[in-house]
């Protein structure tokens, strides 16, 4: 590799010269692996992340950190796409888990440029979408088909977990994850250091809670439901890919073949911007990132309660007729 290879270089000519070169930090692959996931213990895509680096030291093993090099990682990237077989979606995942691998590697001392920095993701604007009117129909019907008979613990509560989605716009994460004690009448208190925006808590220190204003619906199905272990729905793994075969088990059933979960979130978005303005989307969502809308003001705590029942009344006239009627009895 070419930067094994520079390294070698760089110390022939020192000794030819007499000079005596600084010692740099050095690692290899599994053991900064070892360091990353032992300090990135609390995120809640951890066994995920887990599982892809585990995928790529069986690839690439164990080299020094410093000699995977552009070269090494265009190999994995067609190993990848052409032997694995993956979407070029997921693909863009494991060097995102990497990139920032490395950015950790590079700020302990172990690198000094991050070796995918070179790397373009694939696009991915087709998976970005709200679901459409019908869509969401289908979906919510297949999902209420697959929990009248289930053969999972997830079908379980499949249907009730998509509806509570649609009526919060909760990351999937959060609602899996979601605890009695944060409930209160009609609003969640979530816990800053429980969200995706955790890192960002330290510029944030005045707003511990993101708040989520709960409609009739979501209440409803918060109620329904017995606490295990102080979560509010019944699960046993609390991972997100513990709906891996139940969503694609409604993508069959719905003909929504690239239907997963987090277009929930998306189609919320446009619904609720769509009727009252991207700066109310942006704080019902409770969204970070104000780059896009820093020129709106955040709306009151009475604007998000209409808001929740105007959603509430749209995902409504949506829910198919005869789990309308079971819902109503």
């Amino acid at each position: 590799m070419y930067a094994r290879s520079k390294q070698v270089e760089e110390r022939i000519i020192a000794e030819h010269f007499g000079i005596k070169l600084e010692e740099k930090k050095q690692t290899t692959l599994i053991l900064y692996v070892r360091t990353y996931l032992e300090r990135n213990s609390y995120k809640k895509s951890w066994d995920r992340d887990k599982q892809r680096l585990q995928k790529i030291i069986a690839f690439v093993g164990d080299p020094d950190l410093r000699a995977i090099d552009r070269s090494s990682l265009e190999k994995y990237e067609r190993h990848l796409l052409k032997s694995v077989k993956i979407k070029p979606s997921t693909v863009n995942r494991y060097f995102e888990l990497l990139r920032h691998l490395f950015n950790q590697a590079q700020e302990d001392g172990y690198l000094e440029q991050n070796p995918t920095r070179f790397y373009k993701p694939f696009a991915e604007e087709g998976e970005r979408r709200a679901l459409s009117s019908e869509e969401i129909t289908r979906i919510l019907q297949a999902a209420a088909d697959l929990q009248a008979a289930p053969k999972t613990r997830i079908q379980r509560i499949i249907y009730d977990l998509i509806l509570f989605g649609l009526s919060t716009g909760m990351r999937l994460s959060e609602i899996l994850n979601l605890k009695e004690s944060y409930v209160r009448e009609d609003m969640i208190y979530y816990p800053m250091t429980e969200t995706k925006s955790r890192r960002r808590l330290e510029t944030r220190s005045a707003r511990k809670y993101r708040i989520t204003v709960l409609n009739d619906m979501a209440r409803m199905i918060i109620k329904k439901f017995k606490p295990r272990e102080g979560y509010v729905f019944p699960m046993k793994w609390r991972n997100p890919n513990a709906l891996f075969y139940a969503v694609h088990k409604i993508r069959d059933l719905s003909a929504v073949k690239d239907f997963h979960f987090h277009q929930l979130r998306h189609t919320v978005s446009t619904i609720v911007a769509n009727q009252f303005g991207l700066a109310t989307a942006k704080s019902f969502l409770g969204h970070a990132d104000l780059k896009t809308t820093m020129q709106y003001t955040h709306p009151a705590l009475s604007e998000l309660r209409r808001t929740v029942v105007k959603l509430e009344e749209a995902i409504s006239m949506l829910i198919p007729k005869a789990e309308e009627n079971k819902r109503d009895k």
